[in-house]
């Protein structure tokens, strides 16, 4: 096995393969109650990351990082979330989540895009945090 030269092939593998890598963390975290954190580093040198119960729970202590700051963001994106499910047609699937993304409404993927994207920031921040002490 060797690392892909076409660009664009590279792109659409990574992506593929890391939602398989978050699927199969997400299974193990439900089969046997683990505690998981996950950061991987995309070739564009984006930083994805996935963590149960949360990256913050996980990540604060072993840093000694007060989480409260990050506790605030994550009650707004709670927030958030409860008013889309509230708005949600009864009946509807409430794990909208995890559905396929060809599944999901321009809303949903808009609200997943900026939860991860307030994830991706705290994770980096944390990140540099940690290498500039």
């Amino acid at each position: 096995m060797t690392k892909m030269k076409n660009e664009s092939n590279l792109k659409v593998t990574f992506c593929k393969r890391k939602s398989g890598l978050f699927k199969k963390f997400s299974e193990l975290i439900t089969l046997c109650g683990a505690e998981i954190l996950l950061l991987v580093f995309s070739p564009t040198k984006r930083v994805f990351s996935y963590g149960h119960p949360s990256v913050d729970e996980i990540v604060g202590p072993l840093f000694g990082y007060p989480v409260r700051r990050v506790e605030k963001l994550m009650e707004v994106e709670e927030q958030h979330g409860k008013k889309i499910n509230h708005d949600k047609k009864v009946g509807q699937d409430q794990r909208w989540w995890e559905r396929s993304n060809k599944e999901m409404s321009y809303q949903q993927l808009e609200h997943l895009k900026m939860s991860l994207l307030n994830l991706n920031a705290i994770v980096t921040q944390k990140m540099l945090e940690f290498s500039n002490p």
